[in-house]
């Protein structure tokens, strides 16, 4: 393996430091929220109300197993960058460089469509001022869109911390999204919809009841599973997160660095590893609540309507959330909130995969010294992306966008859990100290998780072929 032989390099440089000392968990948590706000701006406000509202309970049972999943990946994402300081692209191409190349262009292809969210987004400004284009919901939602991709790349490429205004921006609008859903469901609620509502959450016997399984788009199914949390690739964009956040390793400023292999590194990794599960979870966690609402709503006012997003105006029908408990300031309301949520997804997008990109390119061109610094690749993919997803944008509706990166994001979760496992379990374990590694049980679940992407791969395949 090509691995082997930049290992090999490594060993020589390193120095063995200690790890950093504990600090107050409540000052550390931040990225949790940025993932769960990402996340939130997909599975949430769009494809989780379109299944409850067109099929009612026919998949509700999917729900919590797949939004609470997630957690078994991210741990372990959070977990290289933690213990090595690295962004999880640097591991992938220190075990493999040609299959991390097959695993990149996958990727790339992945986010030439991510633009789906701001003119998601801008469909719901649209919706509220109704200008411009007289009628013509693609026009007008184009225009905010564009406004609002203007406003945000100003923000990221003039902004001194990007992190810090990603997690200030993810913890305000997280706040105001779950307290207002909150707030309606309660209104809302009575004990024959919670009932009817709970059983097909938990009562396996409702999957798939009424479902006309021949005209089935089984595309927006495997979405709405993928983006019960964030989603294949979208998933990486934590590492860089927990980089930025200075989490354990992540604080030390120099490359090269390793644990030492002592009782002090031993309990200060036992807190850090702990944070990392407690930020992992309470990520999740928000995600699962916001599904859950959203849903509930959905099921109550738009599934007996028959109601559902589409096309342009893929927010609109979500707007009877707060329109119904709070009249048309509630309408308004939910429709700017779902703009921001839309936009603000974008908006971590566009810095996650900016990330991404510098860190592979970084790493795979390094000898080359095309930019001397990662942060100049970043700022040269940031603009890339930015001038890629105003050139998309138009060219469908933003439901057919976001479809996309959710079925890529399934096989992307098939292609690169596997890499995953073997940089935690096999190539960590074997330069850094034995209390590093994961339990058993960990690395079970690693593997499930990976089988039930990998049947849902195979069940998307052979419903094309049939």
């Amino acid at each position: 393996m090509v691995g082997v032989e930049w290992g090999m390099q490594i060993r020589k440089k390193t120095k063995r430091v200690n790890l950093p000392k504990k600090v107050s968990l409540w000052l550390l948590l931040g990225p949790a929220f940025i993932w769960a706000s990402t996340a939130q701006g997909g599975g949430e406000l769009i494809w989780w109300p379109y299944l409850v509202a067109r099929y009612g309970k026919a998949f509700l049972f999917l729900l919590l197993p797949f939004a609470l999943m997630q957690f078994f990946v991210n741990k372990e994402i959070t977990k290289y960058t933690a213990v090595t300081g690295k962004g999880i692209w640097s591991g992938f191409l220190s075990v493999n460089k040609y299959y991390t190349l097959f695993l990149f262009i996958l990727f790339f292809v992945n986010f030439l469509w991510f633009g789906g969210y701001a003119t998601a987004g801008g469909s719901s400004l649209y919706e509220i001022f109704k200008w411009p284009g007289g009628g013509n919901s693609r026009f007008g939602s184009l225009f905010w869109a564009y406004i609002m991709v203007i406003l945000f790349s100003l923000a990221l490429l003039f902004s001194r911390s990007v992190y810090r205004l990603l997690e200030k921006m993810m913890k305000v609008i997280t706040v105001i999204t779950v307290g207002g859903l909150l707030l309606s469901v309660v209104i809302l609620i009575n004990k024959a919809s919670v009932w009817r509502f709970v059983d097909g959450l938990f009562n396996p016997m409702n999957l798939g009841k009424g479902v006309d399984w021949l005209n089935f788009d089984y595309s927006k199914l495997i979405t709405a599973l993928v983006f019960a949390g964030m989603g294949g690739f979208l998933n990486l964009m934590y590492s860089y997160w927990m980089q930025e956040k200075g989490v354990a390793m992540a604080q030390k400023d120099k490359t090269g660095l390793m644990i030492k292999d002592n009782e002090v590194n031993k309990s200060r990794w036992l807190f850090w590893n702990r944070y990392l599960r407690i930020d992992s979870g309470l990520a999740v966690l928000i995600n699962a609540v916001t599904i859950i609402l959203t849903s509930f709503l959905s099921f109550v006012l738009l599934w007996p309507k028959g109601e559902y997003p589409v096309g342009w105006s893929i927010t609109v029908a979500q707007s009877a959330f707060f329109e119904t408990s709070f009249g048309w300031w509630g309408r308004v309301i939910f429709l700017i909130v779902a703009a921001a949520f839309l936009v603000d997804t974008w908006l971590a997008l566009a810095d996650g995969v900016a990330n991404q990109m510098a860190d592979f390119f970084y790493g795979w061109l390094d000898k080359w010294k095309i930019f001397k610094t990662r942060k100049a690749w970043y700022y040269g993919w940031l603009s890339f992306l930015i001038i890629e997803s105003m050139l998309t944008m138009p060219m469908v509706g933003p439901g057919i966008l976001i479809q996309l990166v959710g079925v890529i994001s399934m096989f992307a979760f098939v292609a690169y859990i596997p890499l995953l496992w073997y940089l935690n379990y096999v190539q960590l374990p074997k330069k850094y100290p034995i209390f590093i590694k994961s339990s058993k049980l960990s690395e079970v679940c690693l593997w499930v998780v990976w089988g039930i992407y990998t049947l849902l791969a195979g069940w998307y395949v052979y419903s094309l072929l049939r």
